[in-house]
């Protein structure tokens, strides 16, 4: 990296001659620096170029340590706890943590806690004793009969300041509502806390990452209108933002002294707090998206009130999810808990998007889900269930393709592209071949909520957040997906059950009955984004596939089929950019508006699920819900011609079990074969036609009689089947080596079923 920036107002001369920088480069090499100087003094200035900052970051990440100086350090420290009698809790990271990202220096919201002598990511003992403390007010005392007795223990160990401590009371216009109950007042006016926490060490020295998070929407979230105003559709850009955090799986030690011991046990009460604290809310920043949870190998058991409700679900692929952090590589190829929450989020506004104005919803949002100014009342953990297979490479090379019974596709010109190419675009271009999660890859996930707060006052309470989230993540798991191309049947999640939630119906009867309990005007608005209202489903069309990949082909090659079959000027209602599209009309990038998402049967079978939202950008409300009603109807023919073909799970099951039967033969040219005629025809106009016993699609190459109609069953000739691919060609006359057969097809004899 460049270390022109270091000179002049950076480092004085004296610091340069010291470090003796020779051109760009420091004397010393990379790994013999300190993170904390590197960050703040030996990277370039911030000037809004997130590539930048994600190089930058990435060099203070391979910045390395010695853990044989952390044990000497640590050595000495644990001596002075055993003589002050401290008590000491170790504990291990659940998932990332990141903590002081919006610290001074030159990298906006990028920083993170870092020792200032030996430069290891710590804990604050001053933010140990804010969160301990939350936990005993919010949750811990709110669960107690004598309510007066635990703020004064309370009082005892933190300490009370008038002064910082009076925005905790109800104030006396009841604008707001504080949770320290009324008349329980601290027995002095000012007082200092008992116990001391110290700061939280890595007990070995902490790897540090680049992580990122995405702004998906910025003008909606930045507009503050109270009806017209930017949709929350998916028009805009991704904004890209990237930070440090200590990789998962981290251990710290923690500990607490007292400082006037009276044989209250205060410390352990104290240390069961903290344990519960870290395992439930988390540390650092972002602990609504499931940052900084600790988790510890036997914590003391969690007493809690309604003050903090929970829930917990198991989540398991269907199909292969395409996951990534900044990186993209195996290292952060996992569900996180950020990613999770935006879609919850997406999926929750989904509910109420037809239903109220865009002023209220953005006001009933920020209740839910927070803002910059409030937090969220939504909290959101991932756990790896332990049993989770490792991320793999994908790779489209002939091996793959074989052993998942996908070959190429040798239907008209349009249709070359071979169906897992066109729903993988992007997964492994020019050598960035992408990881993902195989199927039947389990996460433990646990939402917390709490009671919250319109800006108006009104009070929602915590089991009332509880059953709209969990609305939100039914809606995901049944017709949404996780990672990269989950819009074509990647990232499918396996059905769940939530009491009261059994059709999207219902989903959409709890945001009705929100609207009525709270009074928000619920006139007819104009259409302003994904609505569940508004959109076109189709439930579980059946299949033949067990093979998520081979499923996943398939959708790609009936994707492929349905939008040619399109006119052109309507396929950009299927998403933007598009080759050929007028781009006057089409200026910005927009997703596609259909979702298709695969479920497996109880036999288990594939069925797919589609899903189409209206867009009133692509074009205008009205003209893309015609368009995308025809494109549903045409995609469902497709599958539907597609899902008998097998895959290789029952393939290869049937070549062991089953006797051999006249549909398992190979084809040959020649053979007369039973089809049906298809809606669709090539680009020259020829009929195409699908083989009954197969399942095949193929063009009729010679004419055909004027009188057919899609769905009509004919005899036909085959003309070309070859075993390596899966369309095949007919023929509506015998080839000529066959022209003295007398056993021609019935409609070459005038059948009545071909002439009406």
């Amino acid at each position: 990296m460049g270390m022109q920036n270091i000179r002049g107002p950076f480092l004085p001369e004296t610091t340069q001659r010291l470090v003796q920088l020779n051109g760009d480069t420091p004397r010393f090499p990379l790994e013999g620096r300190q993170s904390g100087l590197h960050l703040d003094k030996f990277t370039e200035v911030y000037r809004g170029d997130e590539k930048e900052k994600k190089d930058a970051l990435l060099e203070v990440s391979k910045i390395g340590g010695c853990n044989e100086l952390l044990k000497n350090l640590s050595a000495r420290r644990n001596t002075v706890f055993e003589t002050i009698g401290a008590c000491q809790v170790k504990m291990r990271t659940a998932g990332p943590l990141t903590l002081h990202i919006s610290r001074a220096g030159a990298w906006e919201n990028a920083g993170i806690c870092l020792h200032p002598v030996y430069g290891f990511a710590y804990l604050p003992g001053s933010g140990i004793k804010g969160l301990v403390r939350s936990w005993a007010e919010t949750v811990w005392a709110q669960g107690q009969e004598n309510r007066k007795d635990a703020w004064g223990r309370i009082d005892d160990i933190f300490g009370y300041s008038e002064n910082s401590e009076s925005h905790k009371f109800s104030s006396s216009d009841r604008k707001t509502s504080g949770w320290r109950p009324e008349g329980i007042y601290p027995k002095h006016t000012a007082s200092a806390g008992r116990l001391v926490f110290h700061d939280a060490w890595p007990k070995e020295w902490p790897f540090l990452e680049v992580d990122i998070t995405n702004n998906h929407h910025t003008e909606y979230y930045d507009w503050a209108g109270s009806r017209d105003g930017p949709g929350h559709g998916d028009w805009e850009d991704p904004v890209p933002v990237y930070f440090l955090c200590v990789r998962s799986g981290t251990s710290f030690e923690f500990a607490i002294s007292d400082r006037k011991p009276c044989g209250d046990n205060a410390v352990s009460t104290a240390s069961e707090w903290l344990v519960n604290a870290l395992e439930y809310k988390g540390a650092g920043a972002k602990t609504v998206a499931g940052y900084g949870r600790f988790f510890a190998a036997s914590s003391p058991k969690l007493n809690t009130s309604t003050a903090l409700y929970s829930r917990e679900y198991e989540l398991e692929l269907v199909s292969p999810a395409f996951l990534a952090g900044a990186s993209q590589d195996q290292r952060d190829c996992y569900l996180r808990g950020a990613t999770l929450r935006g879609l919850l989020r997406w999926w929750w506004r989904t509910m109420y998007a037809d239903k109220i104005n865009l002023g209220d919803l953005q006001m009933l949002e920020t209740a839910f889900w927070g803002s910059v100014e409030n937090g969220s009342p939504v909290s959101v953990a991932v756990r790896n269930t332990g049993d989770n297979k490792k991320p793999e490479k994908y790779t489209k090379n002939k091996a793959f393709l074989l052993k998942h019974g996908i070959t190429r596709s040798s239907g008209r010109r349009n249709q070359m592209t071979m169906g897992l190419y066109y729903s993988t675009y992007g997964m492994a271009e020019r050598g960035r071949e992408r990881q993902y999660r195989p199927e039947k890859t389990r996460w433990h996930i646990v939402l917390t909520f709490r009671d919250t707060r319109t800006k108006h006052g009104m009070k929602i309470t915590a089991d009332e957040v509880e059953r709209q989230v969990s609305a939100a993540l039914w809606l995901l798991c049944r017709y949404g997906g996780i990672g990269a191309k989950s819009r074509k049947g990647f990232g499918s999640l396996g059905d769940i059950k939530v009491p009261g939630i059994q059709s999207r119906e219902d989903c959409s009867k709890l945001a009705e009955d929100l609207v009525e309990k709270y009074g928000i005007p619920t006139a007819r608005q104009k259409l302003y984004g994904p609505s569940l209202g508004t959109a076109l489903f189709e439930e579980d069309i059946s299949t033949e596939w067990q093979d998520p990949w081979f499923a996943c082909h398939m959708i790609g090659e009936a994707l492929n089929a349905a939008i040619s079959s399109l006119d052109k000027p309507d396929r950009p209602a299927l998403g933007m950019p598009r080759k050929g599209a007028d781009q006057k009309r089409f200026p910005t990038r927009h997703a596609s508006p259909v979702l298709w998402s695969l479920s497996r049967n109880s036999d288990g079978k594939l069925a797919v699920r589609l899903l189409a939202f209206p867009s009133p950008e692509l074009p205008d409300a009205p003209e893309s819900k015609r368009i995308l009603r025809d494109f549903i109807g045409k995609a469902k023919t497709e599958i539907n011609g597609r899902g008998r073909k097998l895959g290789p799970s029952i393939a290869s099951r049937s070549k062991k079990s089953e006797p051999a039967s006249d549909s398992n033969k190979p084809l040959a040219n020649g053979d007369i074969v039973e089809a049906k005629i298809l809606e669709e025809k090539t680009k020259k106009g020829k009929w195409k036609a699908r083989h009954m016993e197969s399942g095949r699609d193929g063009c009729i190459i010679d004419d055909a009689p004027d009188n057919l109609e899609p769905g009509q069953r004919v005899k036909l000739y085959v003309h070309a089947a070859h075993a390596g691919h899966q369309d095949i060609a007919f023929k509506w006359t015998a080839p000529k080596k066959s022209r003295s057969n007398k056993s021609h097809p019935k409609h070459h004899r005038g059948s009545g079923r071909q002439r009406r």
